[in-house]
């Protein structure tokens, strides 16, 4: 199986890094990262720019743009043999409930979804850019050669992994819980730098506060209690119940 690791952190994050160390022992692994940091950038895409893409070595590129151009770019820019799955991550912090629509690192994976390949997001719910991810990547590469032939082309796969904290590589992993997305609740403050004449505004975001909801069987309760989350998504966002009502509300306003 040939692999494609895309991040939102850059080629040289930790998390890059171990988890190729992993699945290269297993699988032909080509990494296709930005050349900055590009959290918080969903699905974006150049498409009016130009991108400078840069040789590292045989099997690593930069790229100026965002997660969703390195994959676009792996997929079809002919600088890689073709790709069967696409791995996103591993993401320094999780990636939970509404989280999964603003990640850059989830929009990577759900752009592969996009052209039919097999996607996987994985995020560590450790934010630090110099933590430790091997245990994480360890964990992945094992799941990944027992489960990849039960991946479905249509389902994007978010992973996420609990912190852990005073364990030793060979501990016995965390519990996998299969779960849906759970709730995230954002609240959002913003400083004002300059202002002319109340016409012009300069802001900058001050702090954003995340809440959330744990109900049972959700992706926050799973983590909340050491488990490793795996959520399954889909690009259908049709809220069919919503659908079902509106046809029926248009039948009867026919009939009266």
């Amino acid at each position: 199986m040939r692999i494609l690791i895309v991040n939102d952190d850059g080629l040289y994050s930790n998390g890059m890094i171990q988890l190729e160390q992993e699945l290269k022992k297993k699988f032909e692994v080509y990494a296709i990262c930005p050349d900055r940091q590009r959290s918080a950038t969903s699905q974006a895409i150049t498409i009016r720019e130009t991108l400078i893409v840069e040789k590292v070595n045989s099997t690593h590129y930069k790229v100026n743009g965002y997660p969703v151009d390195c994959v676009n770019i792996g997929l079809y820019s002919n600088l890689l043999p073709p790709i069967d799955l696409v791995v996103s991550g591993i993401n320094h912090g999780p990636n939970l409930g509404d989280d999964v629509h603003y990640s850059g690192t989830v929009g990577a994976a759900r752009h592969a979804l996009v052209h039919e390949k097999f996607a996987i997001a994985i995020s560590y719910e450790n934010p630090d850019l110099k933590g430790d991810f091997t245990r994480v990547a360890k964990w992945f590469s094992l799941w990944l050669e027992e489960n990849y032939h039960n991946l479905k082309r249509n389902v994007l796969y978010n992973i996420n992994y609990p912190l852990e904290n005073n364990v030793y590589l060979d501990d016995p992993y965390p519990e996998v819980a299969f779960t849906f997305q759970g709730k995230r609740l954002y609240k959002d403050e913003y400083e004002i730098l300059e202002e002319e004449a109340q016409q012009q505004w300069v802001l900058k975001l001050k702090e954003t506060i995340l809440g959330k909801e744990i109900l049972p069987g959700s992706d926050f309760d799973a983590i909340m209690n050491k488990k490793i989350s795996i959520t399954p998504l889909t690009l259908n966002t049709t809220h069919w119940e919503e659908l079902e009502r509106w046809k029926n509300y248009a039948i009867q306003y026919r009939k009266s």
